[in-house]
């Protein structure tokens, strides 16, 4: 029997990766998130990890975060990029009118990811059950302090900075400060997959509703490869649009470099070739279509439409 190989980041070492805990309890705790973030907070049970992303009015991002279910119904914890902690737990603290929640900012808190390189589920690591997850990558999500993680995954496979970023392109997995920023829309840097259309009002819901019904979304997410990789994110083009995105990051393979890049959604097909812009130019290509982005309802069904033939 083939053993499982296991490997993991620690995210905390990770630049921009770091995370603070907010804990959010009282009776009123699932219900106020349900109606302030995009992701169906109902749904979370214990050990798991939900994405779920905190908007503005018009739909545009303002943080991502990650949901981790508490000893009960009345206790969320709430995963928020390092250097927004204070300012998230104030916005939590400031909307909170009629609801009986308390929110507690715990600070900085070690987080790792672990992932199976042979298998697509989550593998099980001894000392700490952690929370199955789909952001910040697919894997078990492990919290504690770092002397802790490490000791839980001595015996597996550090990947470092080069493993993850492969194994977020692999996954097609954006991560806060590289494909996810403030002032996007989710669709628009391959984050749908923490919105929930189903769940009823929450804020910035109009607008999404909108972009999921009709597809409105001008930027993507895509995968591409070179032979070489940038020293930093740099914008990329075609010879008439010098200007159609952005390269955010990239890992080694065998042949060059794959990686991900947020692009006006006409370049957005496979084989489109592509330029880095400045003084010295990498030539790479797109070689997926849009990555967790929202076609729309409308576009979905033109599309099965042609597929028919034409039919109604």
């Amino acid at each position: 029997m083939c053993s499982v190989t296991v490997r993991y980041a620690l995210l905390h070492e990770i630049p921009g990766q770091s995370r603070a805990r907010l804990r959010l309890h009282g009776p009123d705790t699932r219900r106020f998130l349900q109606g302030t973030l995009t992701a169906d907070v109902e749904s979370l049970r214990e050990g798991q990890a939900l994405a779920g992303a905190l908007c503005t009015v018009k739909g545009k991002l303002v943080t991502e975060v990650v949901l981790l279910a508490g000893a009960s119904e009345e206790e969320v914890f709430v995963l928020v990029p390092e250097s927004l902690g204070d300012d998230i737990a104030q916005h939590f603290d400031k909307h909170i009118i009629m609801d009986e929640v308390e929110v507690e900012s715990q600070g900085s808190v070690g987080l790792a990811l672990a992932w199976s390189t042979d298998s697509e589920a989550p593998p099980a690591i001894e000392g700490q059950a952690g929370y199955v997850t789909r952001h910040p990558a697919p894997g078990r999500l492990l919290v504690g302090d770092d002397a802790e993680l490490r000791g839980l995954l001595a015996a597996h496979e550090d990947a470092g900075v080069e493993g993850w970023n492969a194994h977020r392109v692999a996954s097609a997995s954006p991560a806060w400060g590289q494909e996810i920023e403030a002032d996007f829309f989710p669709p628009e840097i391959g984050f749908v997959y923490a919105v929930s259309y189903d769940k009823g009002c929450f804020l910035g819901q109009e607008p999404l509703a909108r972009i999921h019904a009709r597809g409105q979304v001008n930027r993507v997410m895509v995968r591409v490869k070179a032979a070489a990789a940038p020293t930093e994110a740099v914008a990329i083009g075609t010879a008439d649009k010098p200007n159609s995105g952005r390269w955010t990051t990239w890992a080694s393979v065998d042949d060059g470099v794959q990686g991900l890049a947020i692009v006006r959604r006409a370049v957005a097909e496979a084989g489109t070739p592509l330029v880095s812009v400045g003084d010295s130019p990498i030539e790479l290509e797109v070689v997926s279509g849009p990555l967790g982005d929202d076609p729309g309802v409308g576009n979905r069904k033109r599309s099965a439409t042609v597929k028919l033939g034409g039919r109604r």
